[in-house]
């Protein structure tokens, strides 16, 4: 590696990382080593020389130097001959040694760090794939050095963001978590904040017209509810409760018009209650003020039309979620997640997530069962209506809920209301080849109903890492007193 490396090119990012002691994936562990030293001793250039000359493997003191600068040019340290300090953000790291701090600190001033990131999110890929990744993302430069990508993969593994094995690179699950941010477009929103309506058409990109109303939802282009904004005004009409975890909120529908109707905005708030498929943001209108203050995400989990003040109004409980947009769609997806195990856990680790976690899967869960079966019935194949037009197919769990069963697709079935009933029952059990079974009972009533079905294949979905594992079967089959096929 030459010192041209560390120059900084247009734009005023350099174009690649520059190692650190301790060998890829340890390079944070000596860091922090360092910086306690600068911070105690607050040393001259040459007292960190001899340092770094002590206490690691490094024998160059160019090699040394060539470090330094690059911890100079992020930000992280400054340095002059006569003193070494810690910049700002560099105790802010040496504080808690958050990786998020270092690597704003590294991907403000290093071109690539996202260009990995990104690209690993569709895959595992070697060193030289990633080369081809960040040469693509940033043809301007001409960036052609074969060696960059281990730097900037090294650095990203010291931070935990990704995992190496016999050469390939991979994402661990923050890393993902970061790479799903980096890539939505979510608002950015600080909680206690207050937002002009312009700020917040800016930072949801969007127009609200010529106010804010009190319910939101938007759309994606494809016409799918994308995410809802909730306002509540300090002098509102309705004297919503907003205080505490858990509060109301009344729906869209003023007293001069009557009994409120399942508009478009109170159904948005409806689903939520059901199935939770997009964030809430909510915001609050002191009366005093034209600005919103930000609450951050809520989630809808139940829904009342009741009586108030001579008409009827939706009355919506909510409660605050202490998690952010990607947060919230991470947990979401997380459902999708394929399990890799062949004999996976039946029940979920109580200390795998919080309660809001939980509470953001569990609401997850139907939504995406459903969508895994294109809304259909697996027993029957059929996707029933209601005469309003709502699809009547329900998730299912296979190892039940009520036992602490995996929001997981793959322990899921979509069901009609006539089969969930039989198969949560006992009446119904599916084989590890997906066959459906009958319980031998052509005593009781319902067994010529369901006869019929016996050894007919399940309406599977078309992706296999969504369908239900036999782990999972096999349990309900022992749970229900069905002889394993």
């Amino acid at each position: 590696m030459t010192a041209v490396l560390t120059v900084k090119m247009g734009g005023g990012k350099r174009n690649i990382a520059v190692r650190f002691f301790g060998g890829a994936g340890n390079y944070t562990a000596v860091l922090e080593q360092l910086c306690k030293f600068v911070l105690t001793e607050t040393p001259t250039e040459a007292a960190v020389l001899e340092w770094c000359q002590s206490n690691t493997r490094a024998t160059s003191e160019n090699g040394i130097r060539r470090r330094l600068t690059f911890l100079d040019g992020i930000g992280l340290l400054d340095i002059e001959a006569d003193q070494v300090r810690l910049t700002q953000r560099g105790m802010a790291w040496l504080s808690e040694t958050d990786p998020a701090v270092l690597y704003d600190l590294l991907s403000s001033n290093v071109r690539g760090f996202e260009t990995v990131l990104e690209a690993l999110l569709d895959g595992p890929k070697t060193d030289a794939e990633l080369g081809d990744a960040i040469a693509a993302a940033h043809p301007e430069v001409g960036w052609t050095d074969a060696a960059g990508p281990a730097q900037h993969r090294g650095w990203l593994q010291s931070l935990g963001y990704v995992e190496r094995s016999d050469g390939i690179n991979s994402l661990t699950d923050s890393g993902r978590e970061l790479a799903r941010r980096q890539t939505a477009a979510y608002p950015g929103l600080e909680r206690g904040e207050s937002y002009t309506q312009t700020d917040l058409e800016d930072a949801f990109d969007t127009s609200f017209g010529s106010y804010i109303k009190g319910i939101n939802p938007r759309t994606t282009d494809e016409g799918e509810l994308s995410y809802i904004i909730v306002k509540a005004r300090e002098d509102g009409p309705y004297g919503d409760e907003l205080d505490g975890e858990r509060f109301t909120y009344i729906g869209e529908g003023v007293p001069e018009k009557g009994d409120q109707q399942a508009t478009g905005a109170n159904s948005a708030l409806l689903e939520q209650t059901e199935r939770s498929t997009a964030p809430v943001y909510f915001f609050y209108q002191p009366a005093d003020s034209n600005a919103l203050q930000y609450e951050g995400l809520v989630d809808v989990v139940a829904a009342e039309y009741v009586s108030r003040d001579g008409r009827m109004v939706y009355r919506f409980t909510m409660e605050r979620l202490e998690i952010d947009p990607a947060q919230f769609e991470a947990l979401s997806e997380s459902v999708s997640a394929d399990i890799e195990d062949d004999e996976p856990d039946l029940t979920a680790d109580g200390d795998e997530f919080t309660e809001v976690q939980r509470r953001v899967r569990s609401s997850a869960f139907p939504k995406t069962v459903t969508a895994a079966y294109d809304a259909r019935c697996a027993i029957c194949g059929n996707s029933r209506e209601s005469p309003d037009g709502t699809i009547d197919i329900e998730a299912a769990h296979i190892y039940p809920k009520r036992e602490n069963g995996r929001d997981t697709v793959r322990n899921g079935l979509a069901l009609c209301r006539l089969h969930h009933w039989a198969f949560d029952t006992g009446w119904l059990a599916v084989s590890d080849d997906y066959r459906i079974l009958v319980a031998d009972r052509p005593d009781l009533e319902g067994y010529e109903e369901f006869a019929p079905l016996e050894n007919e294949p399940l309406t599977l979905p078309a992706d296999q890492n969504k369908r239900p594992h036999a782990t999972f079967l096999a349990a309900h089959r022992e749970r229900h007193g069905f002889e394993s096929p």
